[in-house]
């Protein structure tokens, strides 16, 4: 069962998707809607449910710069841990079906969230090429490479549709690594447990000019540095 943090977190939440919604009718682009996601909501329902957020980043990052930023995923915490801690324009790729709940999915509609339908190879196919126009234009797009949150708050195998992303789009990837948010809330629980968390952001690791058939050299060698900044908690 959810305890009061939870509560009070997701009560809040609720309020600032409800603001969301109403500040695209000022701004359409959606860019006021995710500055206020960054520096009003994410902070806040962070300081709610007690979590600490700490972040160490490589040389060579740029919040100026637009990446594909491939991060592991253990916890629902991630996301505002993610939107406060890098601090630079983003928007994720999500399953098209958290696009159709009610008020959460329209304002990642609104947000210009970016669906992918995993059930069909060339529906997601055909998302991966819209993706990788949008990024061009920017702004950064979060991807978990993982598909879904780990069970026991290891990093688990990378997919490969991250890189075919990354590829097609020319960006760079930035490999991230989030230490302490499965301790927060484990994907077997719905009870917020407050602690520290940390965001590890390592080296970018350029794209441009790599062909396609090196998306699995590719894969593997961004699973090695997340999982190594996993470990250590150190930038690579």
């Amino acid at each position: 069962m959810p305890n009061l943090r939870a509560i009070v977190m997701l009560s809040w939440t609720l309020v600032w998707t409800i603001i969301g919604i109403l500040t695209v009718v000022l701004d359409p682009t959606g860019r006021l809607y995710m500055y206020l996601a960054r520096v009003g909501w994410a902070r806040q329902v962070l300081w709610l449910g007690g979590v600490k957020t700490s972040v160490r980043a490589a040389r060579g990052f740029s919040r100026a710069d637009t990446y594909v930023v491939a991060s592991n995923h253990a916890s629902q915490i991630d996301i505002p841990v993610l939107f406060a801690g890098l601090g630079m324009p983003i928007r994720f790729l999500a399953k098209r079906s958290l696009f159709y709940i009610p008020l959460f999915g329209w304002s990642l509609w609104l947000a210009r969230f970016v669906p992918v339908d995993r059930g069909h190879k060339r529906k997601a196919r055909r998302s991966i090429d819209r993706a990788a126009a949008r990024i061009r234009k920017g702004p950064s797009l979060v991807v978990f490479p993982e598909g879904t949150r780990s069970p026991d708050g290891l990093v688990r195998p990378f997919k490969s549709g991250a890189f075919v992303l990354a590829v097609k789009s020319e960006a760079p990837i930035l490999p991230v690594a989030l230490r302490g948010t499965f301790e927060v809330v484990p994907k077997t629980r719905m009870a917020v447990r407050p602690g520290p968390v940390e965001l590890i952001i390592g080296t970018p690791i350029p794209t441009a000019g790599v062909p396609l058939e090196e998306k699995d050299a590719l894969r593997r060698r961004v699973h090695e540095a997340v999982t190594r900044m996993h470990e250590t908690g150190q930038p690579v």
